[in-house]
């Protein structure tokens, strides 16, 4: 009776083994033949390690990390952004700031109660891109 009871502890964890490995496999083919999300091209299995840290982020920085605006050279937030606009899900942000609006030079949009006469209306000067740097 003994040796029948430990035979079909070994046989189940043989079993369990093998489905793991087949889901990993399924798992495997699923992201290499997949077009939506270069990562997990790239790097199946593991880069669902990517997405589900990225999902718990906000927790980690809580704590532990820096703020979406902290990073450089491309902080958190912009990177988010390029990110929704490379999917065309848009680029418009919603009411709110992460940007800190007390420092001086904060560029701060306010309600205007009228719109601008023509008279005062003041031309927007040209921007020379490149300028000082390229001829």
């Amino acid at each position: 009776m003994f040796e029948i009871a430990s035979v079909f502890r070994v046989s189940v964890g043989v079993l369990v083994a093998m489905l793991v490995a087949l889901f990993v496999v399924y798992w495997f083919v699923r992201d290499i033949t997949q077009k939506r999300h270069t990562v997990l091209r790239n790097f199946p299995v593991i880069g669902h390690l990517r997405f589900f840290f990225e999902n718990l982020g906000e927790y980690f920085r809580q704590y532990l990390f820096l703020n979406d605006r902290e990073e450089m050279p491309f902080n958190r937030a912009t990177r988010a952004w390029v990110y929704r606009l490379a999917k065309n899900e848009g680029g418009i942000l919603g009411f709110g700031s992460t940007y800190e609006l007390s420092q001086s030079g904060a560029l701060v949009f306010v309600n205007a109660a009228f719109p601008v006469l023509d008279g005062e209306f003041q031309p927007t000067p040209p921007v020379i891109i490149g300028e000082g740097w390229c001829d």
